[in-house]
């Protein structure tokens, strides 16, 4: 079956109070009719949880999109790794209107893949003694103490491809990749924004980079979007 679907659809499983994973690493990999998408809701969601590497922002570009995003008021808090090139972000974390939680990358990352493999947990050194540790379970194992980090999971995952088949097969090339598998997993409704669809078959099953059963849902991209 098809899932194709339109921008507005998919983002209408989007409600307020919802956890929201966004893919990308800067301007690689993310899907940007989501966000931009997304970014017209302004007014009518609130109190969103935003986890994002870089809330699809990008040093040196002021119209990327995610600077509009977090600029709608929507995000009540993100969960990133980086956050000081998004001054709008910076902004309202100072004037108390929106929380923020830093994560090492490494710790990011694994935080949202054991959310989609369903694991309750994981133990790293990283960040022991930095307020990134602070309110979390330090675990002592063998002399060595270790943070107890808990897995990251959302309600709806926006993530991106370079190309899709019809049932939901996802090709990302190279560093687009980044994030956006293990937010596909983590996702309990995920969308796909790709830049070409194409019919079941046509993607070598040794391509596949996300398989069927982890996408819900997926659009085309405008190409437009992608030239900052």
């Amino acid at each position: 079956m098809s899932k194709i679907t339109t921008f507005e659809k998919a983002i209408d499983h989007i409600q307020s109070g919802m956890t929201v994973m966004l893919g990308g690493f800067f301007l690689s990999g993310s899907p940007f009719g989501l966000v931009k998408e997304l970014t017209r809701r302004k007014g009518k969601l609130e109190n969103l949880t935003l986890i994002s590497n870089d809330m699809a922002s990008e040093m040196g570009y002021p119209q990327a999109y995610g600077n509009a995003l977090i600029d709608t008021g929507m995000i009540k808090k993100c969960i990133c790794t980086v956050m000081t090139h998004n001054k709008v972000a910076l902004k309202r974390v100072a004037d108390g209107l929106m929380e923020s939680e830093m994560l090492p990358m490494g710790t990011f990352a694994e935080r949202i893949r054991i959310g989609g493999a369903g694991i309750g947990g994981f133990l790293t050194p990283t960040g022991v003694g930095t307020p990134i540790a602070e309110g979390k379970p330090i675990i002592n194992v063998d002399g060595v103490d270790y943070i107890l980090e808990k897995p990251l999971k959302a309600d709806v995952s926006l993530v991106y491809g370079s190309m899709a088949d019809e049932n939901g097969n996802v090709y990302i090339t190279g560093t687009a990749r980044n994030f956006n598998i293990a937010m596909a997993t983590a996702g309990k409704f995920t969308v796909a924004e790709v830049l070409k669809i194409v019919k079941p078959g046509e993607i070598d099953p040794s391509m596949v980079t996300i398989p069927a059963p982890f996408i819900d849902a997926i659009v085309l991209a405008n190409e437009e979007d992608y030239k900052l």
